[in-house]
């Protein structure tokens, strides 16, 4: 390509992005944002995988592929990072999950996404998994930005009876219709649940008032793996009994996005709507996932527990059907939603944000104003030795634990230091008593070769970036288990207990 011919190509993209922005100014389009739960790296067909995906495949290949997009290891995290635009660590989110029964959640001195976008003519709206605190009413999404909201506020339960149980005894329904308790849908598939009540939504929308933000968390792909019989026909020629099932769920997943986008179309809202689809860790290999032929899983900071599968479609986008190679964050989500699509003002004080607008970034591959991404920093405490990830540039460091085998439950296959086949048998790499990796990403994006070794400077720039992270010294620890929530004390359904 000549000098003359690239900048004209790139005169031709900013024209588009400028006109782009005009058209933002003039009618905000609804945004539909599919957040999976679980998903890996090679759980879609679009990518290769065995598990037909048709629905997903359609969008992504029309749309815009993001192929250096980062994730948290675990899903609180990276809920908390798209709905704050904020590191999880400087949430105090970095540790883990918000388990059951635990009495904190997303900080509620944080503005939310949802709440920017409800200020802006959105009407708001969240289905599905929550996963963000519930020890109190204003850690719940009706209080967080959203009109209203259709699921679960745990991290996992049963999908057709909606139960969670935990600590043994602890037991109740974890299903609100807004804040009221659902308790008549016991044997229907939440996944198909989810799916009709966004396709509820849309059909009770009134577009003279203004665009949607529906935010759809589907349960699906989290364990427990199970899934109605008809989803399995498509997936029977696979020989592994939970990778059969999970495409059985993942199947029913897709299915949902069909028919949602099919019911945009012929309510002529398809062409006014940008989609963004997004997993929220990588795969948990021991249930069925598949992040080959990247290295670690779920709860890893490897890239098969950090780098996302994500893609943005959108009709009238000028640029569509590639592959962005930009450095991307989860939580650039919030900018890049607010002042990217929606064309709305941040008040970048107020705001204090780690993420960016990525906007011009995703529509034309121009470079990412984002250099480097902290992919997890949680500090040395009750005899763990920490873990820390970085990237930056195409250097990634990992210093202290990588995985989660500091927490005894989680050992093994649940936990693996090497690369999981789809038979689920694991690739160990050779033992090292080493607390520090260092890999090149764009050389090496399956880490076979740490080369902390050979390029100690590099590793001292690295972990000087992570020192400067932690300057701050947030406390990542959660509170215990309080048996006050027990569901038990409210008609057997899981309800805030601290109100």
């Amino acid at each position: 390509e000549t000098r003359v011919a690239r900048t004209s190509r790139m005169q031709l993209l900013f024209a588009f992005v400028v006109l782009w922005r005009v058209s933002v100014a003039a009618t905000k389009p609804n945004i539909l944002m599919f957040i999976m739960d679980d998903l890996g790296w090679n759980d879609t067909s679009y990518k290769g995988s065995d598990i037909p995906t048709p629905a997903i495949d359609k969008l992504a290949k029309d749309g815009i592929r993001l192929q250096q997009y980062y994730v948290q290891r675990l899903c609180s995290p990276t809920r908390a990072a798209i709905l704050t635009g904020r590191y999880p660590y400087n949430l105090g989110l970095a540790d883990g999950v918000i388990m059951v029964g635990r009495p904190y959640g997303l900080p509620l001195n944080q503005t939310t996404l949802a709440n920017e976008l409800k200020k802006g003519g959105y009407a708001t709206h969240a289905v599905g998994k929550w996963h963000l605190g519930m020890c109190k009413w204003a850690y719940t999404p009706t209080y967080r930005g959203f009109d209203s909201f259709y699921g679960y506020y745990n991290g996992m339960e049963d999908y057709f009876d909606h139960n969670r149980t935990t600590e043994g005894t602890f037991s109740g329904i974890d299903f609100r219709n807004s804040t009221k308790p659902v308790t008549d849908k016991g044997g229907m598939y939440s996944t198909n649940l989810f799916t009709e009540e966004v396709e509820r939504i849309i059909n009770d929308h009134n577009s003279d008032k203004g665009p949607f933000f529906i935010y759809t968390a589907y349960q699906s792909v989290h364990y427990p793996l199970e899934a109605p019989k008809k989803y399995f026909d498509e997936c029977e020629t696979i020989p592994y009994k939970d990778r059969q099932t999970f495409c059985a769920m993942l199947r029913a997943a897709d299915e949902g996005i069909s028919n949602i986008t099919m019911l945009l179309k012929d309510k002529g809202l398809l062409d006014d709507t940008i989609i963004i689809f997004t997993t929220d860790n990588g795969g948990q290999t021991a249930y069925g996932s598949s992040n080959w032929p990247l290295r670690g899983s779920k709860n890893t900071v490897f890239e098969g527990g950090v780098r996302g599968t994500a893609f943005v479609w959108g009709s009238k986008l000028p640029k569509l059907n590639y592959d962005n190679i930009q450095l991307i964050h989860a939580s650039d989500w919030l900018p890049t939603i607010v002042e990217g699509i929606a064309g709305l003002e941040l008040d970048e004080k107020k705001w204090a944000l780690d993420g960016y607008n990525m906007w011009p970034s995703i529509t034309t591959n121009n470079e990412s104003p984002r250099k480097e991404i902290l992919l997890n920093l949680d500090p040395p405490h009750h005899g763990f030795v920490g873990q820390a990830a970085i990237r930056v540039g195409d250097w990634k460091l990992i210093a202290g634990c990588p995985n989660c085998s500091f927490a005894p439950a989680h050992k093994g296959d649940k936990c693996p230091d090497g690369w999981v086949h789809l038979d689920q048998s694991i690739e160990l790499p050779p033992y090292t008593p080493s607390l520090t990796w260092l890999f090149n990403i764009t050389a090496d994006p399956n880490e076979r070769n740490n080369v902390a070794d050979m390029y100690p400077e590099v590793v001292k720039q690295l972990k000087e970036r992570i020192e400067f992270y932690n300057s701050t010294h947030i406390s990542q620890l959660p509170p215990p288990f309080d048996p006050k929530c027990n569901p038990s004390n409210f008609g057997g359904v899981w309800t805030p207990w601290l109100d």
